[in-house]
C-alpha cells in the first residue's frame, strides 16, 4: 500500500505544520515512494517488501540485532536515530508520528545551517544531510536534485510544482556549494556555523531541558557527518 499525493499533503499539513507539505510530499516521494511500511537496510540484503506494521518491526529489528542500521517508514528514518527522536518500535511506523520526525529532522538541519546562508541554499544543506548526515554529499550523490523534481510529481490531476515554496526551488548558489565542497575536501571538520548562545541558569527548567536536549540533537547529527 503507498499514500497517494493528496493523502501525504494531508498527514504532513495534520503531522508536521512546521514545514511546508509539498517538502514533506517531495522527501516522502523520494525515499519511500509513499509505502508506510518501507525498509532500507543499509550495507545489507534487501527484505521483501513488508504490508503491515508488526512484520515490518519483526524484520527492521531482526537486521539492527544483527548490527545493521534500517531505514524505516514514509520518512525512512534511521534506527539508530529513534532514541532522540523518541521513536519506539511500537510508534516509528505510524504515519504520522514517522512525519513529524522526518520534519523534526529537517528542522534540526536547516536551523545548524541557516546562519549566513539564504533559506534556498540552507534549504538545500539541510537537505543533503538528511539523506548523509554531510552538508555536500547529498549533492553530489543526486539526492537534492532528486527530492527537488519530486516537487512536480502530480497525482489526481493536480500539480505540486506550482505550489512547490520558493524556498524549495532555487537551485543552490554554485560558490556557496564550491566553498562547501573544498571545506569538505581539506579539512576533518565540517563548516562551522555561528556560535550557540549560552545555555539557560539551571532554574530555568523548561528551557534548559529544551537547550539540553538540541545539544543532544546536534551532537548526534555531528557524529552521523563523520
Amino acid at each position: 500500500m503507498s499514500y497517494s499525493a493528496t493523502a501525504l499533503l494531508a498527514l504532513a499539513s495534520q503531522c508536521a505544520p512546521s514545514v511546508a507539505p509539498e517538502t514533506v510530499l517531495a522527501i516522502i516521494n523520494t525515499e519511500s515512494s509513499g509505502e508506510p511500511f518501507a525498509l532500507n537496510v543499509n550495507g545489507g540484503r534487501q527484505p521483501a517488501k513488508q504490508s503491515n506494521a508488526a512484520d515490518a518491526v519483526a524484520t527492521a529489528r531482526r537486521y539492527v540485532a544483527a548490527g545493521y542500521s534500517v531505514d524505516l517508514g514514509l520518512g525512512q528514518i534511521n534506527s539508530r536515530n529513534m532514541r532522540w527522536l523518541g521513536l519506539t518500535w511500537e510508534t516509528v511506523f505510524d504515519p504520522c508520528t514517522n512525519v513529524a520526525a522526518l520534519a523534526r529532522v529537517l528542522t534540526t538541519n536547516y536551523n545548524a545551517v541557516k546562519p549566513g546562508r539564504d533559506p534556498q541554499t540552507a534549504l538545500r544543506v539541510a537537505l543533503s544531510m538528511y539523506n548523509t548526515g554531510s552538508q555536500t554529499r547529498g549533492f553530489r550523490n543526486g539526492y537534492v536534485a532528486k527530492v527537488v523534481g519530486n516537487a512536480g510529481i502530480a497525482n489526481a490531476g493536480i500539480s505540486y510544482a506550482a505550489s512547490w515554496p520558493t524556498v524549495a526551488v532555487a537551485e543552490p548558489a554554485s560558490d556557496e556549494l564550491r566553498e562547501l565542497l573544498s571545506l569538505e575536501n581539506t579539512t576533518s571538520q565540517a563548516p562551522s556555523i555561528a556560535p550557540r548562545p549560552a545555555p539557560p541558569p539551571k532554574w530555568n527548567v523548561f528551557e534548559r531541558a529544551a537547550y539540553d536536549r538540541e545539544t543532544q540533537i546536534l551532537a548526534e547529527i555531528e557524529r552521523s557527518s563523520i
